[in-house]
């Protein structure tokens, strides 16, 4: 059927007006248009979150921002601590492809912002991490902050981060992620991948490790005191009972025996921040080997020591000696699979022998879920003496033992955790009270890693 002669001409005068009419004005702000060629997942937070996460130092949620040339939400996060992390968007990688990270921040105060990446191979094991320069970042503009890197050898998936030293209670805003690729994939060298995660570029390798429950940086409120151990640990710790050899796990994987005159740092990072939750310090200078003993000491004014192995794994089985001369109630020994991602608490933490140096227990904790849930158990022990502590992850439960006897059993694979894991080892202070700290330490003989 004909249209009616006036609709035709109504229409070409309709469309002849809209294309004289005025076109809406270009969005204002600052910041940056992510790419075309962008591969970052929900770079301006349109209709959600999903992706991006606060991990440490504060609490975060998705905001409505105005200001910003391209995106009108942004993650924010409210600070508790003095560093806060965040993770952004994974990205599928192929070894070899070139690749630049980068997003857009804003803070309420001045305050240093970067971009850190971490490899990880198909069975989710970290293989190593990349940390971009610090950028200034504050109120006035929305700011750039960037890393360049190249996948290594065996990398499938990356790992994207954010961390800004910031004073408490200090708002960070981040959007407008974009992840570009720079190149294809190049063929692989034939010399062999490393085996330890390389240290970051920009600071020396003592300086960078992340610490479990806080990632603030280094302070100098309290100047760091090397305090020996209060009481001297037992002479030939030995090997005792282990878990290893009652249930064959067969040969190690992994592991360090403390030989030598200091921590392998190829092997470990040594934390050098404030301490748990921000209270004290951890400094290196607390951290000791001697006669094929690993010590951590902690001083009167709470300064004292944290490690963390550099290479994690998806599953696996680990095994410490360890004893606990007896001292302050305000001082933690505690052994730790951290998760590489650093995305506590949806990466979960297991906590496999914990206690006080003044307690005579030992309490295994496994942390689970968003909600940050935990399954836990205690077991009597006298501390002061030489024991094993072992916890074995399998893709159907987490177990946890005593000089080879299992006091510990979480079955739910709900309650496992998602990502690959690493060994801490930390003397954590939780100050209390008027009443002076005492000195306490713990002492470390071997640490060793078995698959499943």
């Amino acid at each position: 059927m004909l249209r009616p002669l006036w609709t035709i001409a109504t229409i070409l005068a309709l469309i002849a007006l809209a294309g004289t009419a005025p076109r809406a004005a270009a969005q204002t702000g600052t910041g940056s248009v992510p790419s075309g060629n962008n591969s970052c997942s929900n770079p301006r937070l349109a209709q959600n979150a999903t992706g991006w996460s606060t991990t440490s130092g504060g609490t975060g949620s998705r905001r409505a921002v105005t200001g910003h040339v391209a995106a009108a939400f942004a993650y924010r996060v409210s600070t508790y601590l003095t560093r806060a992390t965040i993770a952004l968007p994974q990205q599928q990688v192929t070894a070899g492809q070139r690749w630049t990270f980068s997003y857009d921040a804003q803070a309420g105060r001045t305050s240093g912002v970067r971009v850190s990446v971490d490899w990880y191979n198909a069975g989710g094991g970290r293989i190593s991490r990349v940390d971009g320069p610090v950028v200034s970042v504050g109120a006035a503009a929305w700011t750039r902050v960037s890393v360049a890197a190249t996948a290594p050898t065996g990398a499938t998936r990356v790992a994207v981060s954010g961390s800004a030293d910031l004073a408490r209670t200090v708002q960070w805003s981040s959007t407008a992620c974009d992840y570009t690729l720079a190149s294809a994939a190049v063929p692989p060298t034939t010399t062999p991948p490393s085996t330890t995660t390389p240290a970051p570029t920009t600071v020396p390798p003592t300086t960078t490790t992340v610490a479990p429950t806080t990632t603030a940086p280094a302070t100098t409120t309290l100047p760091p005191t090397t305090v020996p151990p209060t009481t001297a640990p037992p002479t030939g710790p030995g090997d005792g009972t282990q878990a290893a050899t009652t249930l064959g796990w067969g040969p190690r994987a992994d592991g360090d025996e403390f030989e030598g005159s200091a921590v392998d740092t190829a092997k470990w990072g040594l934390y050098n921040s404030p301490g748990h939750a921000g209270e004290g310090l951890r400094r290196p200078s607390q951290i000791s080997v001697k006669g094929g003993i690993l010590t951590i000491a902690g001083t009167s004014n709470g300064t004292t020591g944290g490690m963390a192995m550099e290479q994690g794994r998806m599953y696996g089985r680990w095994e410490a000696r360890m004893q606990i001369p007896k001292g302050d109630f305000r001082y933690h020994p505690v052994l730790i699979l951290w998760p590489d991602a650093e995305d506590f608490p949806v990466g979960g933490e297991v906590d496999y022998a914990e206690t006080t140096t003044a307690a005579s227990k030992i309490d295994f904790f496994l942390h689970y879920s968003s909600q940050n849930k935990t399954t836990t158990a205690s077991r009597a022990v006298d501390l002061t003496g030489w024991h094993n502590y072992a916890v074995e992850w399998t893709p159907t439960g987490i177990r946890g033992y005593i000089d080879g006897v299992q006091f510990f059993s979480d079955l739910d694979p709900t309650h496992l955790p998602p990502r690959s894991m690493h060994q801490t080892i930390q003397l954590d202070w939780f100050p209390s009270g008027a009443a002076p700290t005492t000195p306490s330490s713990m002492n470390v003989a071997w640490v060793r890693i078995y698959d499943v």
